[in-house]
Order: structure tokens, then sequence, then C-alpha cells
């Protein structure tokens, strides 16, 4: 197939070695391993662009309905520039978006041709003057999530197989990229979530302890807790919480503990707890057992003065 040239913006795409060099310098990919997500997806695209002399680089997220794709990253050479938020609607191009949740890789020598991308040739294909795409579908945990976009503008050659395992090795690198940031995004959410939570813990006008359900081991407690019993939070962790009553009621306290556990219900009587001074402190004591989800039990209880 000859190579078609457009008069406008074009560029040779670079050599099968140049590629490979491409790919060897992207996979070591130590200049973008301390950048933020957007960062990370801004020097993909550059770099993919630079290294294989595609005039434009894109990146796209698929939506959680999968009924659109929109532009996280574009770079165009010809301006250096970068430009993200465009937006494709799978219903204006069906056949397109069937390829992709196929899982193929299209490979177009000619765009307005080609029966996956003929349907751009109302818009997008001469708006952007594209001549020839290669997009590659991007999956994380089997699932598409997006697609890579390598297309040449005004003048076009065929891709070489070179160019498909190009294009897949930066699509390899955009997961990777994907998955760190959910995997942040996760962390974030779960430091968030936890933040709130020892908020609430700790603005509640009620003594509480929280304990491992198996071993009866204080995990958490709150200031309340610190104030009723007259003790730091760090003297009272990885403490039994029997040890919190007197010596004389301990034993009871254990065996009531147990039984709350083996029961499964709500707990509730009345107890006594041995404050830092030596004193009793009358209290009112309530307590339910949760479940996790990895096999672990846990249990909060509530200690009132009366």
């Amino acid at each position: 197939m000859e190579n078609l040239h457009i008069p406008g913006i074009g560029a040779a795409l670079m050599s099968p070695a140049e590629l490979q060099e491409g790919i060897a310098s992207l996979s070591r990919g130590v200049y973008f391993k301390e950048a933020s997500f957007e960062m990370m997806l801004s020097i993909l695209t550059e770099s993919a662009a630079q290294m294989s002399g595609v005039e434009r680089v894109s990146i796209w997220a698929l939506t959680d309905d999968h009924h659109e794709l929109s532009c996280l990253d574009l770079y165009e050479r010809a301006s250096g520039q970068h430009s993200k938020g465009t937006s494709i609607d799978a219903g204006r191009y069906p056949a397109y978006f069937r390829a992709l949740r196929a899982g193929t890789t299209i490979v177009v020598d000619d765009a307005l041709m080609h029966p996956l991308t003929a349907e751009f040739a109302t818009d997008y294909l001469p708006r952007y003057q594209v001549t020839a795409m290669l997009d590659t579908p991007i999956h994380i945990r089997g699932e598409l999530q997006g697609v890579l976009c390598l297309e040449q503008v005004a003048s076009r050659q065929p891709w070489a197989s070179a160019h498909q395992l190009f294009a897949q090795a930066v699509a390899n690198l955009v997961t990777l990229a994907l998955v760190e940031y959910e995997a942040e995004e996760a962390k974030r959410e779960a430091q968030v979530a936890s933040e709130r939570l020892r908020a609430v813990f700790d603005a509640s006008r009620d003594a509480l302890f929280l304990a491992d359900g198996d071993s009866g081991e204080i995990l958490d407690v709150n200031r309340q807790a610190e104030a009723l019993l007259g003790r730091a939070r760090h003297e009272l962790l990885g403490r039994h919480q029997g040890s919190l009553h007197p010596l004389e009621l301990q034993r009871t306290m254990l065996g009531e503990f147990r039984q709350m556990l083996d029961g499964r219900q709500p707990w509730a009587l009345a107890s006594q707890i041995q404050h830092s001074d030596g004193r009793t402190v009358p209290v009112e004591i309530t307590a339910e057992v949760a479940d996790l989800s990895d096999g672990r039990r846990l249990a909060l209880s509530i200690f009132r003065p009366v």
C-alpha cells in the first residue's frame, strides 16, 4: 500500500527499531513514577506521540453506563498542546463501540473507508483531519475501561505490527496507571471514612470501647472512655475488656462477655469499673457484636455511669 500524502500536517511514522526503543524507554518509566495521575496520562500521551511519530495520541475512559467515552488526555504534536473533556457517544458510533466491547484492537489504515470508523466520516474525521486510526482497548480485571487512540493526521501510512505492539505497551502502562489511581482513591476514601468515624466516635457522649470479638482485647476507645476510667487511650489499648472492672468482678464479667459473643445478641447489664484513682464507678453496659467480611468479630460496648 502506497503512502498517501494530503496537504497539511503530517509526518512519517517511526521505524520498528525506533518503536522498540520507545517501548523500552516507556517501560522503564522512571520519569513518571512520582507523578500525579493526570501528569502520568499527559506524560504517556506526549511520550507516545513523540516516540511513534503519530500526530494525535489520546486516552479515553468509558463511563459507568458504558454509553460514552470521555477524553482524559489528548496530545497534539503540531501544537504541543494537551486537552481533555471531549466525549464520544456510543449511540452515534455503534460499530466502533461493538468492536471495543469485543476487545478488538482497531487497526485502520484508511479511516474514511473502514467499516469500524466510517461512522466518524461526517464529523470527527474531517474536524481533526484524521486519516488513520490505531485504537487499543484498555481493560482492568477483564472489563473494558477505555481506549488508547493513535491517530495520523493529514497524511497516512499503513500501520505495521510494530505500531500495534507499541500501542499495546502504552495501553498496558495506562492500565497500570489506572489501577494505581484506583488503589490510591480507595485508600484516600478509606482514610476519609476513618476520619469521619473517628470524629463520630469521639463526639459520642457515652464511653465507647471497641474490642476484638474473639480475644476481648481492646482495639479502640473514645475520649469519654478515657475520662470515665481516668486513663489515656494508649494505656487501654491491648488490655482485655474484663480488666476494666474491679478484681472481684473480672471473672464474672469475662463470663458475661463470652456469653454475649456466643449468643450474638445485644447485651446489657449493670456493673462497676475501676477508676485509675482506685475508686469504683457504677455503670450500665450495653454491647453488640458485628461480624466482619474477613471472618473477624468486633464487640462495641457502651459504658454509662449510673
